[in-house]
């Protein structure tokens, strides 16, 4: 998840020491061989430093005189002159000091007492998420890995490091940490902007994380860079988290991030929040203009030239403005609800592609209620809520392999379904003169999952998916052609109620003077 390390508390790491690396268990100073004081001695990249030797060894009083020695034993051995010693240069000083001797003593000695350096606790989950990437670096080789051969010794062996240390010394090219985050979980545990940042390291040989321009990123450019980007990280992060889980892991890719990053706080995802406040200017426009109390259930301003009149087929924009008419305000409210909170997630990833989805809905809700129920008038946004609602199915089924919880996205559908479709089964025997439309949910639901497939994004499309995109395509238009066909021409005598010519002045004289107006 992108969110800060502030935001999101991780638990502490509990470094197990049966894991670790270059663990040496207690053992006296005489049963060390050099190469187990060299691994405990080294840094990382074959050598030690005078100044590394000294932060990292662990003093006490019983070892103060065994620390200074050392450090003199290690000038002698070529440390002196330019500060460092390597792995050759200790094996040939080492293996000429004599058996049993008081400098090989002292050497063991201090090798025992060499801190492994744990990072600081503030620094745990940036850490957390670097073993992860060198360890997928490691279990998926590649050519772009760091080739340590050419630059050690042959009988060098970076495995028998410390664990802290393996990690610290640790090289990583940039197409690595891309791969890497395209495909894990941890990248969720940094900020969405450091994660740009390192998708984009991955487009440029030198970049800002890269600090050394040495072409590999390394433990400490990394944990600067990303604690570098999480300051100032508002509180949008549970926003845009919430826009990554509708987006197949494969896709969170620079560019999706990086709109994420750019629109997720201001500006909102236009389309439905114009649409939310379009509903809302109706609602209470007609509210004021009935002139009756307005309560949970209506009344509906069926005068409206916006609401879909069965007698008023022939007028063809109904078909889709009655999204904007609602019953009472607790029709309204379910509605806006439900599109802000799953139309706003999939409009910050898909874009435009959300208003073919809702409008979809609309329409072939539409359609569907008036070829179950003729007679009926329709008003609310409920197809295209069902539309958006749905599309989540066909964004799952699409992207299965790819998706964070795939089965617990289901589940969660696959429940507001079950239940929905209870309900309506309930309410249509129960209730004959429901006037809840039904059928126009199941054609917002239809639509949503067959235009979803059709029109979301998918960047990472098998052959399967193109016969189910072809597919999709054809039986949405196929059904739609034949749903607008039927509304038309539909050969049966007396199925639609005959066209009401009358103006649309008279039909909102008509209603105020039923309601007592």
């Amino acid at each position: 998840m992108a969110t800060s390390l502030e935001e999101t508390p991780l638990q502490p790491i509990e470094w197990s020491t049966s894991t670790r690396r270059g663990e040496v268990l207690a053992r006296s100073p005489d049963q060390l061989d050099w190469h187990e004081v060299w691994y405990r001695l080294d840094e990382g990249r074959g050598q030690v430093t005078l100044r590394g030797f000294d932060k990292r060894v662990n003093r006490t009083s019983n070892n103060s005189q065994a620390v200074q020695q050392a450090r003199k034993l290690l000038e002698e051995a070529g440390a002196e002159d330019k500060g460092f010693l390597e792995y050759d240069e200790f094996k040939d000083y080492y293996i000429r000091l004599p058996a049993g001797s008081w400098q090989r003593a002292v050497l063991t000695r201090v090798a025992l007492d060499i801190q492994d350096l744990p990072p600081p606790p503030v620094d745990e989950p940036v850490f957390r998420s670097w073993v992860e990437l060198v360890d997928y670096v490691h279990r998926y080789p590649s050519q772009l890995n760091f080739n340590w051969d050419w630059c050690m010794p042959e009988d060098y062996s970076r495995a028998r490091l410390l664990h802290f240390v393996y990690y610290r010394s640790e090289l990583v090219h940039p197409q690595r940490v891309n791969e890497w985050l395209l495909t894990t979980k941890f990248a969720d545990h940094l900020p969405n902007e450091a994660v740009i940042r390192l998708l984009e390291k991955a487009q440029s040989p030198v970049t800002q994380a890269d600090a050394n321009r040495d072409g590999f990123l390394e433990y400490g450019e990394f944990l600067r860079f990303v604690q570098s980007k999480s300051r100032g990280y508002m509180g949008s992060a549970a926003l845009r988290r919430g826009a990554l889980a509708v987006v197949p892991r494969r896709e969170r890719t620079l560019q999706t991030r990086r709109y994420i990053e750019e629109y997720a706080c201001w500006p909102p995802p236009l389309f439905m929040i114009l649409f939310t406040l379009a509903e809302i200017i109706v609602f209470i426009f007609y509210a004021v203009d009935m002139g009756l109390p307005t309560t949970g259930s209506g009344p509906c301003p069926t005068y409206s030239p916006l609401v879909f009149n069965p007698r008023r087929r022939y007028e063809a924009w109904r078909y889709m403005t009655y999204a904007l008419i609602h019953s009472g305000w607790v029709h309204l409210v379910n509605n806006l609800v439900v599109q802000l909170a799953l139309g706003v997630l999939l409009e910050l990833v898909h874009r435009w592609r959300v208003i073919l989805v809702y409008l979809a809905g609309v329409a072939a809700g539409c359609l569907a209620h008036s070829l179950y129920t003729p007679y009926y008038f329709l008003a609310g946004a409920s197809g295209g809520v069902y539309a958006v609602e749905y599309a989540h199915l066909g964004n799952l089924f699409l992207n299965w392999s790819e998706m964070e919880y795939p089965w617990l996205q289901l589940a969660v559908v696959g429940i507001i379904m079950v239940l929905d479709l209870s309900y309506a089964i309930w309410d249509t025997y129960t209730n004959p003169g429901s006037s809840t439309g039904h059928m126009a949910h199941l054609g917002g639901a239809m639509a949503g999952v067959l235009v979803g497939v059709v029109v979301l994004r998918n960047l990472r499309k098998e052959k399967w998916e193109g016969y189910c995109w072809w597919s999709s395509l054809v039986l949405f238009l196929a059904l739609l052609i034949l749903a607008v066909v039927l509304n038309a021409v539909l050969p049966v005598p007396d199925f639609f109620p005959e066209n009401d010519w009358s103006s649309i002045a008279q039909d909102r004289t008509d209603w105020m003077y039923e309601n007592g107006k």
